[in-house]
């Protein structure tokens, strides 16, 4: 698809408005998404590798104009990483899939309780929100966004999506 491109070709796109897309989804590679210690190559992975990348890329992207204007950065995880009540079980309604053998959470659909970050000219810096949303939350936010029919469990009723505890000012 001409739509998948490597990300070295995202600080040509941010230079204006008129080449930023409408939506990017960012994805790292296996070294640089915190997930192991160490990359394939020896090279440190993990959470130094993380960091590196997030100070590489978030600076970039939300001083561009097109985030200015009205962008919206997500940093997340696709799973947790512990057990117990704090990581391994579902959140906010998260159901497991038609016919899994597995319940929703960190070994099953859902990948547990995990953060999320969330940067945004409506976004007053330092808020928190202690509403519990899931991945489905998030998918619906974008869909809503594009005014696009929710997929799957992103149209349960009572989903949760980012609203006002989340988006508490107007864009500059």
């Amino acid at each position: 698809d001409a739509h998948v491109v490597n990300l070295d070709k995202l600080p040509a796109d941010l230079r204006s408005i008129q080449t930023t897309p409408n939506y990017s989804f960012i994805t790292p590679n296996l070294c640089n998404d915190g997930h192991d210690s160490r990359c394939v190559d020896g090279g440190l992975g993990g959470f130094q590798a993380i960091e590196a990348f997030l100070q590489k890329w978030v600076p970039m992207i939300t001083q561009s104009p097109a985030f200015k204007q009205d962008g919206l950065l997500i940093i997340t995880f696709d799973e947790s990483d512990s057990s117990g009540d704090d990581g391994a079980t579902a959140c906010c309604g998260e159901q497991g899939l038609p016919g899994s053998p597995q319940q929703a959470g960190l070994f099953g659909p859902g990948g547990g309780r995990i953060g999320a970050v969330l940067l945004s000219p409506f976004i007053e810096p330092g808020t928190v929100s202690t509403e519990p949303y899931n991945h489905y939350s998030t998918l619906r936010y974008v869909e809503d966004t594009f005014r696009l029919r929710p997929l799957g469990y992103a149209g349960q009723p009572g989903l949760k999506v980012f609203g006002s505890d989340v988006f508490k000012r107007a864009a500059h």
